[in-house]
């Protein structure tokens, strides 16, 4: 294969470090053999690098297409969804930072809430009374009592808006990898 062409590949490949090796070695793997394909069929390197188009585009629907492949929140997608930002323009600047750490931070307080709550509730049984952790609203205060089943529900709310900037941080992203050309075109 010519240098610029295994240049080319060493563009996407760059791009597509925060991916599981496994899955950015089948994507490399995947776009030579594309490559390899049209070179057969007498395709410069100019011409086939014309039309697999800019590296970080191509790098940037493939991290789109493998975050958007499931829902679910882990510290890897996380990264890759970090990776996709810098990829990604303006909207991956502002609105994907946004609707992510707000989605983390919320799932995070979501799951504290219910513990504070806990805490408290142990403190009363054991005769202390934990001022820190409450809720008061001018002369309201919840006792501990009362707390308990306000924090369990307030946990709960803010994990399921969390949940919801989560998937859609997801959306976002499969709608800006739209655009992934098909190698094969």
């Amino acid at each position: 294969m010519e240098k610029e062409l295994n240049e080319y590949l060493g563009k996407i490949e760059r791009y597509l470090k925060p991916m599981a090796v496994s899955e950015r070695v089948d994507i490399v793997k995947e776009i030579k053999s594309e490559i390899l394909e049209l070179q057969s069929h007498g395709v410069s390197a100019q011409q086939i690098m014309e039309r697999l188009g800019n590296p970080k585009e191509l790098a940037k629907a493939y991290l789109g297409e493998a975050i958007a492949k499931s829902s679910r929140f882990s510290w890897r997608r996380f990264s890759a969804v970090m990776a996709f930002y810098s990829l990604a323009g303006l909207g991956g600047m502002i609105v994907l930072p946004f609707t992510s750490i707000c989605g983390i931070a919320l799932m995070v307080s979501g799951a504290i809430c219910p513990i504070a709550g806990l805490i408290k509730f142990a403190g009363h049984l054991m005769g202390y009374e934990i001022a820190e952790i409450g809720i008061e609203i001018g002369s309201f205060s919840a006792n501990a009592m009362v707390f308990l089943p306000i924090s369990i529900l307030i946990g709960v709310a803010l994990f399921i808006l969390g949940k919801l900037l989560w998937k859609l941080t997801i959306v976002i992203i499969r709608s800006i990898s739209k655009g992934k050309k098909q190698l094969g075109r």
